[in-house]
């Protein structure tokens, strides 16, 4: 892995997928047994490698349990670097966390998830490598279940701009068998393109993906494997 000082962001090993052009946001979409919200941590914290800053929005895990997870995608995962916006409503021990913990009491309060990631987004741009930050929001569906679909949208609409403007890169995860046709697309709409992923046929494998709407990537359906 390369630190893409080219202008876009790359990922492990066994995530096969080409390198994404800075300013892009992704939709990450798959069911809850898919890996597909595991995939979102993992391509962000892979930021670990490459000098860039990792900022999560996390609505179904408590910032403890998710930088738990991102230490075992990523044992060398660098918290210096990173944010979390732990939206689960759980109080936070400030004394265990870095600076870069906010925490937001409901997920209805899609204004403080903004300005909380507009702050943490400007702090973590401030130090990183060119710039660089990888944002993961896992997830859009938990979201949806607090604020109506024009409001979810617009709130997806801001952050990818911010992110866009940047040269960031975004990963927003969605579970579309929570969701009608209708809602998926309409989400859409806001991302630059979208990886699908299923449960693997083979075994060997963590899951599955193939990617829509996004340059020079591979056809059809590829094994991928997390660290």
């Amino acid at each position: 892995m390369s630190g893409g000082a080219d202008g876009v962001y790359e990922f492990g090993d066994g995530v096969p997928i080409e390198p994404i052009e800075a300013g892009s946001t992704v939709l990450v979409a798959g069911p809850a047994l898919s890996r597909a919200e595991d995939l979102v941590r993992s391509m962000v914290a892979d930021g670990t490698e490459t000098g860039d800053g990792m900022l999560f929005v996390s609505t179904n895990q408590s910032c403890e349990t998710l930088l738990d997870s991102c230490r075992r995608l990523h044992p060398s995962f660098d918290t210096d670097r990173a944010g979390v916006i732990d939206c689960t409503g759980q109080d936070l021990a400030e004394s265990q966390f870095d600076l870069r913990v906010r925490s937001i009491s409901t997920q209805s309060d899609l204004t403080g998830i903004g300005m909380r990631f507009s702050a943490l987004y400007e702090s973590l741009y401030a130090d990183a490598a060119d710039g660089r930050v990888r944002t993961g929001l896992v997830s859009l569906s938990s979201l949806s279940m607090y604020v109506d679909m024009r409001a979810l949208f617009r709130f997806v609409q801001t952050l990818s701009g911010r992110i866009d403007s940047a040269g960031g890169l975004g990963l927003f995860s969605i579970d579309p068998t929570t969701h009608d046709t209708k809602t998926v697309n309409t989400i859409s709409q806001v991302a630059d393109g979208r990886i699908e992923v299923r449960e693997p046929e083979d075994g060997d494998a963590d899951g599955e993906l193939r990617v829509r709407g996004l340059r020079g990537q591979p056809d059809g359906w590829q094994p991928f494997t997390l660290p």
